[in-house]
């Protein structure tokens, strides 16, 4: 990774600590968060704690888009909240992104943050009537931009597409998600007995899930 070279400590910031542990923090100079939602905001301030001199925004995210499918890779440009507030994008991150284009097969957009797990096509397309530029959303990313602009901290927001259009989370999933981003076993599972015929949904998310956690993996890794 050039970003060793060129910085002395590098934060990773994921949304999920599943996501987190894809990577090994084991490097001296690279210090890994996760923060979830609001939680990122807390995240991102033990980061700048450490003194790192960039961060990098790892993690799933859903499509609005048509043109971004399950699996693919999107370097994040504009970053917005659902007030449409939106944080600036320093020149030093734009020049970071120019030079990591050349390494991989990726998307440019520009992303929402939401308050909420956004989990069926049609809230998709309403967010897609509303905010007309926004072809990814997350649920951190602004907050964790907002921080960073703060001290001056530059930042790269890079998404893996789990959700596209194409699919639905099951929608009793959302229920089953504790604050943490975390499955509720005991309560999957009650929700599961009493509704079985979701397994064939399951099974599919299942396997979208597997396909982008591979891409993230490696992308994290071989940055």
């Amino acid at each position: 990774m050039e970003l060793k070279k060129k910085f002395k400590k590098i934060g990773f910031i994921f949304g999920l600590k599943r996501e987190m542990k894809l990577v090994s923090c084991k490097n001296n100079n690279i210090v890994c968060v996760c923060g979830y939602g609001k939680a990122s905001k807390n995240a991102t301030q033990e980061l700048i704690k450490f003194g790192v001199d960039i961060v990098i925004n790892f993690g799933f995210a859903g499509s609005i888009s048509k043109n971004l499918k399950n699996g693919d890779i999107v370097f994040i440009d504009q970053i917005f909240n659902e007030k449409k507030e939106k944080v600036s994008i320093l020149k030093i991150e734009k020049d970071l992104v120019k030079n990591l284009e050349k390494k991989s097969k990726f998307f440019k957009g520009n992303l929402l943050t939401v308050n909420k797990i956004i989990s069926d096509k049609k809230e998709k397309l309403n967010l897609v009537k509303k905010f007309k530029s926004i072809s990814v959303i997350d649920m951190e990313a602004f907050y964790i931009k907002k921080e960073l602009l703060k001290v001056k901290i530059p930042m790269i927001s890079i998404k893996v597409i789990f959700d596209d259009l194409s699919f639905d989370i099951p929608f009793f999933i959302k229920e089953c998600v504790n604050a943490d981003g975390d499955l509720k076993i005991v309560t999957f599972l009650r929700k599961l007995a009493l509704n079985p015929s979701t397994i064939s949904d399951l099974l599919i998310l299942n396997t979208k899930f597997l396909k982008s956690r591979k891409v993230l993996e490696r992308l994290v890794n071989n940055l």
